[in-house]
């Protein structure tokens, strides 16, 4: 039983979340652009009320500083993760950290590399996230 992953899958691990923290920064900027582009078309209208609905307009820009907070808090959560790699602790269930009876994934004590390269933030196997989930744990 493996109780790490080696250098050169963390390596691939560190690209893929490098690569995905690029694309959360584009999308960041696009939904920026996106607020700056609703507030310009306010600012320049001769009649706001006519041309645009208000309402839609606040939604819209609701909308996308939800989204922009959610997608901060995902580059966060990879941030964190580069760190687990570079402290050595990338891919371990935390659960099996914390205690390693109460962990029940296959792999264990790794996370399933499937798992870590559509997820890169995940701390957990899935058995023992869905065991956290339905307060098991």
């Amino acid at each position: 039983m493996k109780s790490k992953y080696s250098k050169a899958k963390l390596a691939k691990f560190k690209k893929n979340i490098l690569q995905k923290m690029e694309e959360i920064n584009e999308s960041i900027q696009g939904i920026r652009s996106s607020n700056l582009d609703v507030d310009e078309n306010s600012l320049f209208s001769d009649n706001s009320s006519e041309d645009h609905d208000e309402g839609t307009e606040s939604h819209e820009v609701e909308k996308n500083f939800l989204l922009m907070s959610r997608e901060s808090d995902y580059l966060t959560n990879l941030e964190k993760a580069l760190q687990r790699i570079d402290d050595g602790s990338y891919g371990i269930c935390q659960v099996y950290t914390d205690d390693a009876e109460k962990c029940e994934c296959p792999e264990s004590p790794l996370i399933p590399e499937e798992r870590l390269l559509e997820v890169p933030n995940a701390t957990k196997g899935v058995f023992c996230k869905e065991k956290k989930k339905l307060n098991l744990l």
